[in-house]
């Protein structure tokens, strides 16, 4: 009998560190691209490709393809690996699961806890987290109250469909008019947001906590991931981290969320320790793979495998951590941003190096696996080569 596999829907880096934690495994995977700038569908251990680039427009595109392909894929995971085919597999989980496929993902009615900011945002809060403050709807009428200090954070509920029209997953106010212009923004695209207060601090007092709760509701050792740069700063993804030593707290926050919500699988709960009183400030939890995730089988806790076992072996992977203590790091964005951005971060030379000078991990880069390396480079040439219209760059509005 064969081994059942794995279908990883969304190709990025998220997909990719999914495809090379099972590959090591030897689960055979098939992968789903969703955007133009996925690479993860070129890896080697690809058994299978498809694409699905309207994805975030019709969601039963997914349910479509996995239907179509349930008799050949009898027992098969599902890995979605950004919100779009979260919210698919999520919102059609007892359809999918009737025609076999095995869903490392929970139904609609406990995910959009955490898909849906504003519900997230209520979870944490019922979960007793501290939270930043809330001023209420990304709304012409929340902009002209009085009573908050600049600058804000306008977060829209759901952040894909803002990642591939502006570039970024929410905006930075710095005044009215930057408050104004992000609301509207929200709208042109049919999205709603809120509007929150601004944790002072850099992107380096951004903590990850990294766990993994089984279908008994146990959770399992967890990793503590430290950012230490985003793309673009302050409003971006990750593109360098780093394994530090478990802070309590944030094991304790995390787990009390999670449980409130009836949540099991991979969670990944984002904090920010605020520069004016030294408090983790929750910002959001993932219920799906991170960028970051292919820094976790080294340290022994590798999410994606325990997340296989339990719903297509139906046995819990145990972690057994290693204590290493490297980095990850996303190397032609982290050299891009790093020129980009350098008037505005002012990293030392030292600084910038840290994360390179120890035991790491890339996000795309493998002497083992070149290939979506090397159709990354062509992708970013062929942007260069089409000038700066074609692709702006994503904006800070500091």
């Amino acid at each position: 009998m064969l081994t059942p596999g794995a279908i990883v829907v969304g190709a990025h880096a998220n997909g990719l560190g999914v495809i090379r934690a099972l590959a090591a495994r030897g689960v055979p995977t098939v992968s789903v691209s969703t955007r133009p700038f996925d690479v993860a569908q070129h890896s080697r251990w690809v058994r299978e490709r498809h694409a699905l680039p309207s994805l975030h427009r019709q969601r039963e595109s997914l349910v479509d393809l996995l239907d179509g392909h349930a008799a050949r894929w009898p027992g098969w995971a599902v890995f979605p690996t950004n919100d779009d085919a979260l919210m698919a597999v999520s919102q059609h989980h007892e359809r999918l699961s009737r025609l076999g496929y095995c869903l490392p993902c929970q139904p609609w009615a406990i995910t959009a806890s955490l898909v849906d900011k504003d519900r997230m945002h209520a979870l944490a809060t019922a979960s007793g987290l501290d939270v930043p403050t809330c001023y209420g709807a990304a709304t012409p009428q929340t902009a002209a109250r009085t009573d908050f200090r600049y600058p804000l954070i306008v977060k829209p509920n759901r952040h894909d469909h803002l990642i591939s029209t502006f570039g970024v997953k929410l905006f930075v106010a710095d005044d009215q008019a930057s408050l104004d212009t992000a609301i509207e923004r929200l709208a042109s695209v049919g999205l709603e947001g809120l509007v929150f207060e601004s944790i002072p601090g850099p992107d380096c007092e951004i903590f990850v906590y990294c766990l993994y709760i089984d279908g008994g509701g146990e959770p399992s050792a967890g990793v503590t991931v430290r950012k230490l740069r985003q793309n673009p700063p302050f409003v971006g993804g990750a593109r360098a981290a780093m394994v530090v030593d478990e802070i309590p707290v944030l094991r304790d926050a995390t787990v009390a969320l999670l449980c409130r919500a009836r949540f099991r699988g991979m969670a990944f709960a984002e904090f920010k320790r605020d520069a004016r009183s030294g408090r983790f400030v929750f910002v959001e939890v993932n219920g799906r793979p991170v960028l970051f995730n292919s820094i976790l089988p080294p340290t022994g806790i590798d999410l994606v495998w325990m997340a296989w076992s339990d719903v297509v072996l139906g046995r819990r992977a145990e972690a057994q951590p290693t204590g290493w203590r490297g980095a990850w790091i996303h190397l032609q964005a982290d050299v891009l941003a790093s020129m980009r951005y350098r008037r505005f971060e002012r990293l030392g030379l030292g600084e910038w190096l840290a994360p390179y000078r120890g035991p790491k991990t890339y996000a795309v880069w493998s002497l083992r696996d070149p290939r979506p390396f090397a159709a990354q480079t062509a992708l970013l040439a062929r942007r260069l080569l089409a000038g700066p219209r074609a692709t702006p760059p994503p904006e800070i509005s500091r």
